[in-house]
């Protein structure tokens, strides 16, 4: 809470810089700021559980952001992209879209649908009178169906249209209604007096404008090396480092990959041309840098980048303006954190149908590609993590590979074939731009 202000002016900074070196440098519909995975992992887990202090965790991140300069530059990171399975690069934008889902139907960060059970570990939430909380489901509900009527009807901005009812909403009856007798006040479940000296609180904005400040926070990450020279950090230090590389390295290119699929930005194969690809990993790993001498975790591209795609974002044009909301926000930060979580959960969810796209053409007649494919894709929201989807679909298709070889040898076929088929892949690159896909007749007719 000491540095409550300085982490929101961090956070929408490292963001801003973030989106602007991703839409200069490769072109390309991705945005950047902090993860909330790498959040909870740097202060639940490094800073809490080990022991570490937060400077010497930020210098972490300064470290992992450098590992990932090089590997931008040198193109190491594209190779490591490049080598994951057709099937199982499909199968990412699935994942995301169902693990953005996930999300949307919780009550911290979305509608509030779901519940925890005991018995079956989620359940629904009591939508009766009876209970508190359904008002702001029921009001959730509702800005899904009116966003879903805008997206259905193609009008443009449909999901900042359904934000911004479902926050006007929240805003005129928690003003006119105040803290205690509001129906749309948080968390959900609160136990005990609605009051703001429990932590109850309603999302209205308390102030129009206000001061940025990173005082005691950017510049902090130095004075955290001290870690290198004190024998007790030391094996802590480098477990951050290393767990931050591999989480930013599966999520954020997992993200690449789904997004840029859903924007039709891929080639025949998967691929993001070479060159906007290494711009934009340079740009993320560049942003993880900077972001953690702003006092910050570990700054990725965020599956939420989903959403200008769904509004037909295609160039770094986007990015652009998402900088520039950034660098507003600045300025502005009471309205921008008014935004209740029942206003975004509805459009996380809409965003979640248009990541099913991804596996329109996946071949699940092939079990070498499908099984590995759909564990990738279910992995993801199980687990709430990108990344162990990722590793779950690529552990799953080498073990196939592999168990597959004497199989092979004795039916005389080549035992390495998928494996070649993959080098093969990894410097082909389609020529000229990616082209959106071409209607295709089926049965006499045809169909998008």
């Amino acid at each position: 809470q000491e540095f409550r202000p300085q982490l929101v002016c961090a956070t929408a900074l490292a963001g801003c810089i973030g989106c602007t070196l991703m839409g200069l440098l490769s072109n390309l519909p991705f945005m950047l700021a902090p993860g909330m995975g790498t959040n909870a992992f740097f202060t639940f887990t490094v800073v809490l559980t080990n022991g570490m202090p937060w400077k010497s965790a930020l210098a972490g991140v300064f470290t992992a952001g450098l590992i990932f300069v090089f590997l931008s530059l040198t193109g190491l990171r594209t190779i490591l992209v490049r080598l994951f399975p057709k099937g199982v690069k499909s199968a990412i934008g699935a994942g995301v879209g169902l693990f953005l889902t996930l999300i949307a139907f919780q009550g911290s960060e979305g509608m509030g649908l779901t519940v925890d059970n005991p018995a079956t570990l989620v359940g629904l939430i009591d939508l009766s009178g009876d209970n508190y909380d359904s008002s702001k489901v029921w009001l959730s509900i509702a800005e899904l169906c009116i966003t879903g009527v805008l997206l259905a009807a193609n009008i443009r901005g449909a999901l900042l249209i359904g934000i911004m009812f479902g926050t006007v909403v929240c805003w005129i009856e928690g003003a006119a209604r105040g803290v205690e007798n509001s129906a749309l006040g948080y968390p959900f479940g609160f136990a005990g007096a609605r009051t703001s000296a429990n932590g109850f609180r309603i999302y209205v904005p308390d102030a129009f404008a206000s001061a940025p400040t990173l005082d005691g926070l950017a510049g902090a990450v130095f004075e955290g090396f001290d870690a290198l020279s004190d024998p007790a950090l030391l094996a802590s230090f480098w477990t951050a480092v290393f767990t931050f590389c591999y989480t930013d390295l599966l999520d954020s290119s997992g993200t690449f990959i789904a997004v840029a699929k859903v924007a039709g930005l891929t080639d025949s194969r998967g691929n993001v041309p070479t060159k906007r690809q290494n711009m934009a990993f340079l740009a993320d790993a560049t942003s993880s840098v900077i972001g953690s001498v702003l006092g910050v975790s570990t700054v990725g591209t965020f599956a939420e980048s989903s959403a200008g795609v769904a509004d037909g974002a295609k160039t770094g044009l986007s990015s652009l303006v998402t900088a520039g909301c950034f660098f507003l926000s600045l300025f502005f930060s009471p309205i921008v954190s008014a935004v209740p979580p029942l206003a975004s959960g509805p459009v996380l969810a809409l965003i979640g149908v248009t990541m099913m796209s991804c596996i329109r053409d996946m071949e699940w007649d092939n079990p070498e590609e499908a099984i590995p494919a759909f564990f990738s894709i279910v992995v993801m929201p199980y687990t709430f993590s990108i990344g162990y989807g990722i590793v779950g679909g690529l552990l799953c298709w080498l073990v196939f590979q592999i168990l597959l070889m004497p199989i092979r040898l004795i039916r005389k076929e080549n035992p390495f074939i998928r494996f070649q088929e993959l080098l093969n892949d990894l410097f082909s690159e389609d020529s000229g731009e990616p082209q959106p896909e071409q209607p295709k007749e089926v049965e006499g007719e045809v169909t998008a």
